[in-house]
């Protein structure tokens, strides 16, 4: 074989291993995120049991309350802390089977809960941590700023003082 055979042949091998190595990186990076299995349940529970029935923003906005109370300094640093913290959700204190029952439901919230933890939609509550239905008047709610009516809900933002807003 002539020198400059071998040359191309081995230029031509060097080619498509390069080739190949970064079709390797681009399948491992178009592969779906990774989503921590417990927070993934914990999420689309609390978004089950709490936004049920509201509009897909609606569920969005209690997902996103959840994740920026993790966030928050003032909670828990994960999402199964936040959403099983001491009489933060009512739904986990106030009923004793968090079975979902209605399983369509269940399986949007779980959607919803993936989306919100990889970051694929904007947060519509503007980054608020409280929320409460339209049909209670919480006392907390003066210290406040409502940042976005979804639906059944008010959503809050705070500055973390319990000072009362003027």
């Amino acid at each position: 074989m002539k020198k400059k055979t071998v040359i191309n042949l081995a230029s031509g091998l060097l080619t498509m291993a390069g080739i190949a190595m970064v079709a390797v990186a681009a399948v491992h990076m178009m592969a779906e995120p990774k989503v921590p299995e417990k927070d993934l349940e914990c999420l689309a529970l609390n978004i089950y049991h709490e936004a049920r029935g509201e509009t897909v923003e609606g569920q969005i906005g209690v997902a996103h309350v959840t994740l920026n109370r993790v966030a928050h300094h003032n909670w828990p640093g994960s999402v199964c802390e936040v959403v099983y913290q001491d009489k933060q959700f009512s739904w986990t204190h106030m009923i004793k089977d968090h079975t979902p029952y209605e399983r369509k439901s269940y399986r949007e919230a779980e959607a919803i809960a993936r989306d919100v933890i990889i970051g694929n939609v904007i947060d519509p509550t503007k980054g608020s941590v409280f929320y409460h239905a339209r049909w209670v008047n919480p006392a907390w709610t003066s210290y406040m700023e409502i940042s976005k009516v979804i639906g059944n809900h008010i959503f809050y933002t705070w500055d973390g003082d319990w000072i009362p807003s003027e």
